[in-house]
């Protein structure tokens, strides 16, 4: 018989037990379990993002996981990521109907989100199956109370508390209706019960600091918000309620350096430490929230949330160049990030790379195709392309998926007023008060809207609305300026002008306003001289020298304006502006080479701007360069199909050299279309009936041509040449000779004069 020596037996036992402990840890559920307890630890201490991270690695094994599924859920609430938890909710009871918990927070959300029926369906669900959850009958009363019925509420409330008299939630259940029906006594003791009940949880502690909140005693309530922040050192919502609290009494420096204790003692909770940027990007504090958001990025390299807000930043203040890395990070990391995608677009709108733009944001759509900054940004593409319609469209669909979308709205509100579509401004307008009645920017819509149909009385109401609202702030009293102007009531519209500017002496909008009043009372004079005092005191402010150019143009100053623009423009050199603007009176003093370099500059900054090819057509075409003119205004057309000038223009030369008649007829069309009242486009489309044959459908456009612009010796000649084609030989004669003596020394009075003799030998 051979005996085994121990050793032997040892090292099997050793070997077995490592195959067992090898198998175990390959087991999948017993992983999944590991990383569900991992969750669990995390969660106990209110490190909500680790704990989802642990559930999702659970899930990756099996998807089908409720424990872990649920638990995420849990931690999506906790998060705020509202959609996430309906999805991850949903997805539990349908795996599994009888998870009553995750039923009733389901009906929680439906509470939150308005959808009062569903949230009474679960609530009477879990009831029917279990009549003694406490839980479900609190939820019934919130929903009761949502429904307006107070009694139903209350009783619901009662018999929670009856159900489970040791359990704090009911007792700030009932505290909380107690506060909604202003027994505030009441609800203050069943607050202090409450917590009486669980001294560890943080939700009576912020209910009652909020009830003092709304009772004005400010002490109080800053004790609790400060009692609750002990309790959950790690959670962002206490602090943010204190912060507010500061705040709301004007406190600022109180309310910074509550979000800044909370950024140093929360450095590993993303929501806790960007709280201060975050506060200063409410606030419209663009360089904090530059420096703070610079900072954030420095110490948090891996936080792509920071990385994209620091990028939106620095979009938001035309740095473009420093927000391309940050993105490009982003995209590099995670190339489906729709945020990052969307913020890739933007730079492109920045950079003029519109087609680029488009692209990008037409696939952004398709793959979420119910994120409304995708087809907000989108929209802003499609305007940049001069595709007004597309872009309208886009904003359309972005407000339809998320009504309260101030930048859509604003959006829309710019087509309306560009369109002078009065009825839908104020629709719009109406909308963003509707978000925020204390919207400055919605009662400005709304005061334009009205006073354009007429209603000046209502539209005063509301710019002295925003100037209650914002005393120190110089809007209100331009926009009632302006008001004022279009009366006609220039000394208080001067007035309004001068209050605006007493608040912002540097206020670029104040001066542009009243440039105008001056121009239109007839005053360039005083214009020049207020924008010479200007430019004396900032010789290197670019909207002031463009602005002393525009008032020396009215004036005749020719000479000077073009001085004044070329210098903005060197003060600004990517401003379309004043480069446009020296490009027209280059072009209007017959400056040709001069005005066609300047309008190739203007064409760099916007390539999509159609007005600038326009009147880049125009140069060449008083150049006599006919041909090359022909081919902008096409460019122009390529661009905008519906162009009135640029068909107009388009048209003639091709009338004039030999090009398609019925082409040219149908551009005479389109722009007749579009310059219903202009004698040049009824003289363009009359010569294009001429060229086709249609004499008599030619003679009364020509007839109305010349009577409204009877010095126009181009219009006469035509004239008679439809005349003679009428066989009507004593008008064409007529209209002849009235071209001549229009001017004499005209191409058209030449053309004329061969006319005349022509006729004579006939």
């Amino acid at each position: 018989m051979r005996y085994r020596s121990p050793l032997s037996t040892a090292s099997a036992c050793c070997l077995a037990l490592c195959f067992l402990v090898s198998g175990c840890f390959r087991d999948p559920n017993v992983k999944k379990q590991k990383f569900v307890e991992q969750g669990d630890a995390y969660f106990k201490d209110g490190k909500y993002a680790e704990a989802q991270i642990s559930y999702a690695r659970a899930l990756q094994i099996d998807a089908r996981f409720v424990p872990a599924l649920y638990k995420s859920a849990q931690c999506s609430m906790r998060l705020g990521n509202w959609n996430i938890a309906f999805q991850e909710l949903t997805r539990t009871v349908t795996l599994d109907p009888q998870n009553y918990p995750a039923q009733l927070d389901l009906g929680k959300i439906y509470l939150g989100a308005g959808k009062l029926q569903d949230a009474k369906d679960r609530a009477l669900m879990v009831l029917e199956k279990n009549p003694q959850d406490a839980n479900a009958k609190m939820l019934l009363s919130s929903v009761e109370a949502a429904l307006g019925n107070q009694k139903d509420a209350l009783a619901a409330a009662r018999e929670a508390i009856a159900i489970s008299p040791e359990n704090s939630a009911v007792y700030v259940n009932m505290a909380g209706l107690q506060q909604k029906y202003g027994a505030f006594s009441e609800a203050e003791a069943n607050f202090q019960k409450a917590r009486s009940l669980d001294p560890k949880s943080v939700v009576p502690v912020m209910l009652l600091g909020s009830l003092y909140e709304n009772q004005k005693r400010f002490g109080d309530a800053a004790k609790q918000f400060e009692a609750a922040i002990q309790l959950e050192p790690k959670s962002p919502a206490p602090r943010k309620a204190l912060a507010s609290l500061y705040f709301s009494q004007g406190q600022i420096e109180q309310t910074e350096k509550v979000l800044a204790d909370a950024k140093n003692q929360m450095s590993d909770v993303p929501s806790g430490y960007r709280m201060l940027g975050d506060f200063y990007v409410a606030r419209g504090d663009s360089a904090k929230a530059l420096a703070e958001f610079s900072s954030l990025v420095a110490s948090h390299p891996n936080d792509f949330g920071v990385h994209k807000t620091y990028a939106q930043l620095l979009l938001s203040d035309q740095k473009v160049d420093q927000a391309v890395p940050l993105v490009d990070k982003v995209l590099k990391a995670t190339p489906g990030d729709v945020d990052a995608r969307i913020l890739r677009s933007e730079i492109l709108i920045h950079q003029k790379k519109t087609e680029a733009a488009v692209s990008t944001l037409q696939g952004v759509v398709k793959d979420a195709p119910e994120n409304p900054a995708a087809h907000l940004y989108l929209g802003f593409a499609y305007q940049q392309r001069n595709d007004v319609n597309q872009a309208e469209s886009e904003w359309r669909q972005a407000v339809k998926l998320q009504p309260a979308f101030p930048e859509a709205l604003r959006a829309l509100a710019g087509i309306a007023g560009q369109r002078k579509d009065w009825k839908d401004l104020e629709s719009i307008s109406e909308q963003i008060i509707k978000i925020n009645p204390n919207s400055a920017e919605g009662y400005i819509f709304r005061a334009s809207a009205r006073a354009n149909q007429g209603d000046a009385a209502s539209a005063e109401r509301d710019l002295n609305r925003v100037i209650a609202a914002s005393p120190q702030s110089p809007i209100g009293y331009i926009q009632l300026g302006l008001l004022r102007t279009q009366q006609k009531r220039w000394a208080e519209a001067a007035d309004q002008f001068q209050k605006a500017l007493a608040r912002d002496a540097n206020s670029l909008q104040a001066y542009e306003a009243y440039l105008q009043l001056d121009l239109l009372r007839g005053q360039p004079g005083t214009a020049i001289t207020r924008m010479q005092e200007l430019v004396q005191k900032s010789p290197n402010n670019a909207g002031y020298v463009y602005m002393l150019g525009q008032a020396q143009l009215r004036n005749n100053q020719t000479a000077e304006a073009e001085q004044s623009f070329a210098r903005s423009a060197q003060l600004e050199p990517t401003n379309l502006a004043p480069v446009s603007a020296l490009a027209a009176v280059q072009s209007a003093q017959r400056k040709n080479d001069e005005a066609i370099a300047n309008y190739k500059r203007a064409i760099s900054l916007a390539p999509n701007n159609v007005q600038m090819l326009v009147g880049l057509g125009s140069v060449y075409e008083n150049k006599g360069d006919w041909q090359q003119a022909q081919t902008t205004y096409q460019q122009a057309l390529n661009l905008q199909s519906d162009n009135a000038v640029a068909a107009n223009n388009l048209a003639y030369l091709l009338l004039e050299h030999g090009g398609d008649p019925n082409l040219a007829l149908s551009l005479a069309q389109t722009a007749r279309k579009g310059m219903t009242d202009s004698p040049n486009s009824a003289d363009t489309l009359a010569w294009a009936y001429y060229h086709t044959g249609a004499y008599t459908v030619a003679a009364p456009l020509l007839e109305d041509a010349v009577k409204k612009v009877p010095a126009n010796p181009t219009y006469r000649y035509h004239l008679g040449k439809v005349y003679q084609k009428m066989n009507d030989n004593a008008k064409a004669k007529s209209a002849f000779e009235a071209a001549i003596k229009a001017k004499p020394d005209s191409p058209a009075a030449d053309s004329a004069r061969k006319a005349l003799s022509e006729l004579a030998g006939t």
